[in-house]
């Protein structure tokens, strides 16, 4: 008797709950929510500047240049390269070909004959890599380059830039460095061309040691590479004094200043690679020394080469 008493009121609860819940409207298992969510589509157009933006450098033949490579079948040559395109601007394509010749002595490339139409220039150099870029240094001349370069015997990188227009084939100019990826590796070379009208690339100096300096060329009115001098040139060495320095307050003010002692720290400064070095001491203070031939360091009670006064310089060959 209990037990059904407490399975009626059990029962009455249930119909008591499901009758409330529909009072109140809302479903069992639903929740009520009369706010709309705000989506918003975006149309902002990508940040071109943004960090996975990729710029393609002006080193490379431009995008419709397809340069292709095969054996020769010449006597006297190994490989072909070739490729077309404008390159003085009249809207028809020139052909170009980089015929390399056999070298008796290797594998090593050590000349080639480039032809473009009718033209053609031979040249002879070290270790020159089998392929041409064409390249724009100026977009708004109306002409294309065509360059080679070279790692030379002791990797003294060149490129030779060229130019075909009405007159014929002729050498732009030659300066050091490399474009392109070095043959073999993912190394790519020191020459650059931002598309402005210059070419950049990295110098050899000769001052007192081995070393290279950033340096600027730009085409003149003559189609001639020419070289955008600087007054000074970053140098940034330390080194070690091996015997007394004596320096002079400016290039232009010979009154004596700072004498250096052997075993002194000091940092080579700056340099117009042609007869003058700055130098700064330990204290900040920076003077200047003569030098004649590039190594012969003047002004001196003993006078002596860079090496018999410095500890730290780079003696590459």
């Amino acid at each position: 008797m209990k037990r059904s008493l407490m399975t009626l009121l059990m029962v009455a609860l249930l119909v008591a709950l499901i009758i409330g819940c529909s009072d109140l409207g809302v479903p069992i298992g639903q929740v009520n929510n009369d706010e709309n969510p705000n989506i918003t589509a975006s149309n902002e157009t990508p940040d071109p500047s943004a960090e996975n933006h990729v710029e393609t450098p002006v080193t490379a033949a431009p995008e419709d240049t397809d340069i292709a490579m095969s054996t020769s079948q010449e006597e006297g040559f190994s490989k072909e390269v070739r490729a077309k395109t404008d390159l003085d601007g009249d809207g028809k394509e020139d052909r170009i070909i980089l015929k390399t010749r056999n070298n008796p002595n290797g594998d090593e490339v050590s000349s080639y004959l480039l032809l473009v139409n009718e033209e053609e220039i031979g040249y002879e150099g070290e270790m020159i890599d089998p392929l041409f870029h064409v390249t724009d240094i100026n977009p708004e001349d109306g002409y294309r380059e065509i360059t080679v370069s070279e790692e030379g015997p002791s990797n003294d990188n060149l490129t030779v830039f060229y130019r075909y227009k009405d007159t014929g084939l002729s050498v732009l100019g030659e300066i050091q460095g490399f474009l392109g990826v070095f043959p073999g590796s993912d190394y790519k070379g020191e020459v650059t061309i931002p598309g402005d009208g210059t070419v950049e690339t990295r110098t050899r100096g000769q001052m007192l040691q081995t070393w290279f300096y950033d340096d600027v060329y730009r085409l003149d009115e003559n189609d001639e590479l020419e070289k955008i001098p600087k007054d000074l040139y970053p140098f940034e060495t330390e080194v070690t004094l091996i015997k007394e320095l004596k320096t002079q307050k400016s290039r232009e003010d010979a009154s004596p200043s700072y004498t250096f002692q052997a075993g002194e720290k000091a940092t080579l400064m700056e340099t117009d690679e042609k007869e003058w070095v700055s130098i700064r001491n330990q204290a900040g203070e920076i003077s200047w020394f003569k030098v004649e031939s590039y190594m012969t360091i003047l002004g001196q009670d003993s006078e002596g080469y860079s090496m018999d006064f410095f500890e730290g310089l780079s003696m590459a060959d």
